[in-house]
């Protein structure tokens, strides 16, 4: 008996000792295993993943990249009708550069007083506050669609505007221009004042008008340009003028717009045939974005 429980007491210990060889190769093999498996799973997830966040991520950011192609019929006088004239239009944006209106973003301010297709950076913009800078060449002698590219002495004509919105509806605005090549078109100051009606979700009516200043140079340049436009010689107020725009979206990238506008010369030094003028435009515009 004695024997027999010394052989079992000596037994146990070796029992709770540990594996055997054989079975630590087992459960190294094992453990490597389960290591090797959750480690490549891990690898083909991520693999898997990370090419779809990249995915996300560039169809998330839209193109810096816009374009808008349109025609518009121009009607040069509306009390004596001899004719219309079709123009294509077209409007380019990247970044912060754009020219015409392009996009939702542009078409918002569409139908303001003194807006033009010139090369404009879009230099501040919160909710309230938006400046920009353009230029264009000016040809000095003769004032016709793509008068720039006619013969004739040309000058670069820069621009900064400044717009505040002072509620929902109504707008109040700053145009300066400034003959940077001092060649003849001096300097103009425009305040202008807008107010939007929108008609729903996908039509408005805009009522702009404005009035502007301009030096002696710019005044003599403008009667020189088109005799229907001598003023005076020298500074102040020249000409004010008001315009009422329809625009109406017919889809996300097709639009429509109809505009009436009319201007009167200020105290002309000479009589002028017509001190008032009445135009009219009807244009289609096609938005890339």
């Amino acid at each position: 008996m004695n024997a027999t429980a010394v052989t079992h007491s000596a037994s146990r210990p070796t029992r709770r000792a540990g594996v055997t060889a054989p079975q630590m190769r087992q459960y190294s093999l094992a453990i490597c295993f389960v290591l090797g498996s959750s480690t490549l799973g891990a690898g083909m997830a991520w693999s898997q993943e990370a090419p779809s966040a990249e995915n996300t991520e560039t169809n998330s950011n839209p193109s810096p990249w816009a374009y808008s192609l349109g025609a518009k019929l121009d009607i040069g006088d509306l009390r004596r009708i001899n004719g219309f004239e079709l123009t294509p239009s077209f409007g380019l944006r990247y970044g912060r550069w754009r020219m015409g209106a392009v996009d939702s973003q542009t078409w918002p301010q569409f139908g303001r007083a003194l807006q033009d297709n010139s090369l404009t950076y879009d230099w501040m913009k919160d909710s309230r506050w938006q400046t920009a800078l353009s230029a264009s060449l000016l040809n000095l002698d003769q004032d016709a669609t793509f008068d720039a590219f006619r013969s004739g002495r040309k000058t670069l004509r820069v621009k900064a505007s400044l717009d505040y919105s002072l509620n929902r509806r109504w707008i109040l605005g700053l145009n300066m221009t400034q003959d940077l090549l001092k060649r003849g078109d001096g300097t103009t100051l425009s305040p202008t004042l807008t107010y939007r009606k929108p008609l729903d979700d996908k039509s408005a009516l805009l009522l702009s008008a404005y009035t502007t200043w301009a030096t002696a140079p710019h005044w003599q340049t403008e009667a020189a340009r088109d005799e229907g436009s001598a003023l005076r010689q020298g500074a102040g107020l020249g000409v004010w003028g008001a315009q009422i725009t329809y625009r109406q979206r017919w889809s996300p990238k097709w639009a429509f717009y109809s505009q009436l506008s009319t201007s009167r010369l200020i105290s002309p030094t000479r009589p002028v045939r017509d001190p008032q003028g009445f135009g009219g435009q009807l244009g289609v515009i096609y938005f890339s974005h």
